[in-house]
């Protein structure tokens, strides 16, 4: 398994990286969290999608291919390079990734299951798909 590497090339700066799979917390401060997600099992076929009900959640694709499936109709957003995805609040969700897909992900740092919901893919109707460009 890969391991978060920091480094501090000067004084006053961090500098994070990350190369291996799934999610990993990279930097926490003043209430906020920034993660890595890169491509891995559990963003292949998610067994559910969630929703976090005190705070939006912002993704951001770096390279390779990834989608998120929203709210309760699952409709796909295929993600684009570069561009930011601010799934709001209350918001059911859920990433998928291929392989070599690596996105970074900014929350709040509390986020977690006291304030989050989780559902089976299968309880929610079939999905529909939108291409957002």
């Amino acid at each position: 398994m890969e391991e978060l590497y920091t480094e501090n090339p000067v004084v006053g700066l961090d500098v994070v990286s990350y190369n291996g799979g799934n999610y990993v917390r990279a930097v926490e401060s003043g209430g906020w969290r920034v993660a890595f997600l890169n491509h891995g099992e559990r963003f292949v076929a998610p067994a559910y999608i969630e929703r976090h009900n005190e705070s939006d959640e912002v993704f951001v694709l770096l390279m390779g291919e990834a989608s998120l499936f929203i709210g309760e109709s699952l409709r796909e957003v295929r993600m684009e390079c570069g561009k930011v995805y601010n799934v709001r609040k209350g918001t059911w969700h859920q990433i998928v990734t291929k392989p070599g897909a690596r996105c970074l992900v900014v929350e709040n740092a509390d986020t977690c299951a006291a304030n989050s919901e989780r559902m089976g893919f299968g309880k929610l109707s079939t999905q529909t798909k939108e291409k957002k460009g």
